[in-house]
């Protein structure tokens, strides 16, 4: 079991986009190995921690699929941030609007 500070590090870390598409290309370079895939132990041959082992797999197979990953995609939160955000402007226009008129 992989600490979970390492988890959060892993998800936090300034490098993650780097990471994970170097992540994405050691799996597809033993894809074709002897294993028929990548293994753990192959990415940490590779340098990787046991926290980016434990949180980066599954965003770096949507990059090899061309599935929509964090990567190239806008949170959920985000675009819901920026449609309040966008509501919120309306409202304050219309009331400036009725203050003037």
């Amino acid at each position: 079991m992989t600490a979970p500070s390492l988890i959060l590090a892993a998800r936090h870390a300034p490098d993650r986009r780097q990471r994970i598409l170097l992540m994405a290309e050691t799996m597809r370079d033993h894809a074709w190995g002897p294993e028929g895939a990548c293994t753990d132990a192959h990415l940490r041959a590779a340098g990787f921690t046991e926290g980016e082992i434990a949180t980066y797999p599954d965003d770096a197979r949507a990059v090899l699929v061309g599935k929509p990953s964090p990567l190239r995609t806008v949170p959920a939160g985000r675009l819901n941030a920026l449609a309040l955000a966008k509501k919120a402007r309306s409202i304050r226009s219309r009331i400036e609007e009725a203050r003037r008129g």
